[in-house]
């Protein structure tokens, strides 16, 4: 056989075999094509829309926002008395706590308070038939006994004077000897700070005992003269005296309105029920005004503020659902809520997302989201935490 005999022969022998490979992998395609067929379920020609979502972060606050709480004329205020700590709940209008200084506005409250009961006396009296003879004896000792009080009283605030200034002087010549000393470098600041404070103390002492001297003897005098101009008047009625002493109750009156509302400046109160979330100012403390005293929050209900991109805003409606994450791990489940609020204002971003290459110069609107009830007490010890959402836009 010759070699082109051998080669053709060859040719044959190898179209035949790849014919044949070709026939029985068609049949095994063909035949796991129609297994796959059979055993696969029928699919839909339409697949369902994808879920649109608007993804943003946030913060945890309360649903009132937090009410820094502070008094006015801040700056020259300092708390003399804090009665709440950081996690009290408290009623609207409750007493929080008193500034310096209060204690001399409460001795003027008292003091008009008292001058207008001498007011309402004078008036009934104007008001009265003329007296009877033993009823002038009677003002006649009512008379001597105020003014028996009134020695009384001189005598008795004198010595408590004499006591705070003789205290006084001793304070001031300790405080001078220790300031020598300490020129001399024999004391310690901390030790003349001491002495200092003790001075102080004795300065305060010695002006509430002349306080006390001065408002004891003024109320005591104003009503022995009162009770003489009602020994004069007994014997007539007359309606010009009256009208004197109608005008006279009236300005009294105004006299404690006034005492009464610069006191009511030296409580701090809080405007609406919620919690102490944070004391700012301590006893003693100014008060800030940037910061106030406490700050406030109505956690009863929380809310999360979202900042939410511009160019995102339009697919936000109100009653949209939403889904909020820890940021850090501060809650481990997911909470829910609803979109309350799309603001109207756009603004730069204030919560800084943790990736460095974030845009810290972004275009936001807030959105609030209302949690739904049982997920708002589960961070109501959380205020201000950042957090992710997640609003259903579709």
């Amino acid at each position: 056989m010759t070699l082109k005999a051998i080669a053709t022969k060859t040719n044959t022998y190898g179209l035949a075999a790849a014919a044949t490979l070709l026939l029985l992998g068609g049949w095994g395609v063909y035949t796991v094509r129609s297994h796959s067929s059979r055993s696969a379920p029928a699919v839909s020609a339409v697949a369902p829309a994808p879920v649109s979502t608007v993804a943003a972060l946030g913060r945890i606050e309360p649903t009132s926002s937090v009410i820094k709480l502070s008094v006015a004329n801040a700056q020259d205020s300092r708390v003399n008395q804090l009665l709440v700590q950081a996690g009290d709940r408290v009623e609207a209008n409750q007493i929080i706590a008193t500034l310096q200084g209060i204690e001399k506005l409460q001795a003027e409250v008292a003091e008009a308070e008292q001058n207008r009961v001498v007011q309402q006396a004078k008036l009934r009296q104007a008001q009265a038939a003329p007296a009877t003879p033993g009823q002038q004896a009677a003002q006649r000792a009512t008379l001597r006994q105020l003014e028996a009080e009134l020695r009384a009283a001189d005598l008795s605030n004198q010595a408590v004077l004499d006591a705070a200034q003789a205290t006084l002087r001793e304070a001031q010549v300790d405080y001078d000897r220790y300031q020598q000393l300490y020129d001399q470098g024999a004391v310690s600041a901390a030790e003349l700070d001491s002495r200092l404070k003790t001075l102080e103390t004795a300065q305060a002492s010695g002006r509430d005992a002349e306080a006390q001297l001065t408002g004891d003897r003024q109320t005591l005098t104003a009503q022995i003269q009162a009770a003489a101009a009602t020994l004069t008047q007994l014997g007539e009625v007359r309606p010009v005296d009256v009208t004197v002493a109608q005008a006279e109750l009236a300005y009294a009156q105004s006299q404690v309105d006034r005492a009464r509302a610069d006191l009511e400046d030296f409580y701090v109160r809080v405007p609406v029920a919620g919690q102490i979330l944070r004391i700012n100012t301590r006893v003693g403390e100014r008060v800030n005004p940037d910061q106030g005293i406490v700050d406030l929050g109505q956690t009863g209900q929380m809310v999360v503020i979202a900042e939410v991109y511009e160019t995102d805003v339009p697919k936000i409606a109100l009653g949209q659902r939403a889904e909020i994450t820890s940021e850090n791990g501060g809650f481990t489940n997911t909470l829910q809520g609803t979109v309350e609020a799309i603001g109207l204002q756009i603004r730069k971003t204030d919560v800084l997302d943790s990736d460095p290459a974030a845009d810290s110069n972004a275009r936001v609107v807030e959105v609030k989201i209302q949690l739904d009830s049982a997920d708002s007490q589960q961070v109501a010890g959380l205020t201000y935490m950042q957090v992710r959402v997640k609003i259903r836009a579709d």
